[in-house]
């Protein structure tokens, strides 16, 4: 196990608090500001908190069960992080007391390092085929520079980047408004396997929670605070993209809008955010990157270019074996390295995203 900055109390009360509650709720969030997450708990079962909710929080937590709980996240091979602990993502305590309690993951990559250093695409569901098309190709560019794409896996622009960057075999990170056993919608269910075969499914519900409503707004918060970049691809006037950009233009975040036909609907949005000052028109990928350059803290940008001397032992096993000069392919790496194949492909992942190696696909090399 890890080790925590956190007493292990505190951390199965975030896991659990995250089973009672709607992520974001702002009585709990305000009160986890004055105490620890196991006294907000006991205030919730008391009607302390909120007393309208009491019955219903006190009915979860009596068919509440830690120990199940744990186990379906390690039959599921999903992980976990609460706020506090180590390798929980810096970034996202811009956003104050909506910062989340705990977030999973299912997949190959590490969210933290991934987010490092992404990029968001996002847009509407009701995409034309303009904007699938600059959501696909500037994904696989973007991906292909450095940046991980991040986006929600919805139906539209967010799939389309998923699948950009796919396409040039870069990892790329999805935020679920459900959980990541539960996850929506089905019929993008063969991209989400594709996705955790090299990049990662995250969210701030249990694994076996459906989204609603709600969690989707919610869920527009994580993406502009994980990210430096907010790129909007095509947005109509009450697309839920716009609501991501609002988020990201209140944290301070870069926010970039693609411009569009002035008789689109569909990029009526990104024309407004435009106007307003929210966002930056962009024409290419060299001005996405460029503005990702300036957006990039230098803190940040430190700790994901990390050189090899503070990898972990896996990581740098799978360093060393791959030779200074040529490339190597993964069947060689397995048998110098010494560990599973799965363990070294998760390691060169994560290789990838520290911009220490780069593949074709077939052959690896040291960047």
């Amino acid at each position: 196990m890890k080790p925590n900055e956190i007493p292990a109390c505190d951390r199965d009360a975030f896991f659990t608090l995250s089973h009672l509650c709607e992520p974001a709720d702002g009585a709990v969030s305000e009160a986890l500001a004055a105490a620890p997450p196991q006294k907000v708990i006991e205030r919730l079962l008391v009607g302390d908190l909120k007393k309208n909710s009491r019955t219903f929080v006190a009915d979860r937590f009596a068919k509440f069960s830690l120990e199940r709980e744990l186990d379906f996240c390690e039959s599921i091979n999903a992980q976990f992080i609460t706020r506090g602990e180590i390798g929980w993502p810096r970034q996202l305590a811009d956003l104050d007391e909506t910062e989340p309690w705990t977030i999973w993951s299912l997949g190959s990559a590490d969210f933290r390092l991934a987010c490092l250093r992404s990029i968001a695409i996002v847009g509407t569901r009701d995409l034309t085929p303009y904007g699938r098309g600059i959501a696909r190709e500037w994904a696989g560019e973007i991906a292909r520079k450095g940046p991980t794409v991040l986006s929600g896996g919805a139906i539209g622009i967010d799939i389309s980047a998923h699948k950009g960057a796919l396409s040039v075999q870069k990892p790329t990170v999805c935020v679920l408004a459900g959980g990541v056993h539960a996850r929506y919608p089905s019929s993008n269910e063969h991209v989400f396997s594709e996705i955790m075969d090299s990049g990662i499914l995250i969210s701030e519900s249990p694994p076996r929670e459906s989204p609603r409503r709600q969690r989707f707004l919610t869920r527009n918060r994580l993406i502009a605070a994980l990210t430096q970049i907010t790129l909007v691809v095509e947005a109509s006037r009450r697309s839920g993209s716009a609501s991501t950009a609002g988020h990201a233009h209140a944290l301070g975040r870069t926010v970039l809008g693609v411009p569009g036909s002035v008789h689109s609907a569909q990029s009526e949005g990104v024309h407004n955010l435009i106007a307003a000052g929210t966002a930056i028109l962009v024409n290419s990928v060299d001005d996405v990157m460029r503005h990702f350059s300036l957006a990039m803290p230098d803190e940040q940008r430190a700790e994901a270019n990390n050189d090899w001397r503070s990898l972990p032992q896996r990581e740098l096993d799978v360093w060393e074996s791959i030779p200074c000069r040529g490339g190597i392919q993964v069947e060689e790496i397995v048998s110098k390295a010494q560990w599973h194949i799965s363990d070294v492909m998760a390691s060169l992942t994560e290789l990838t995203l520290r911009g220490l190696v780069t593949s074709d696909g077939i052959i690896w090399k040291r960047t």
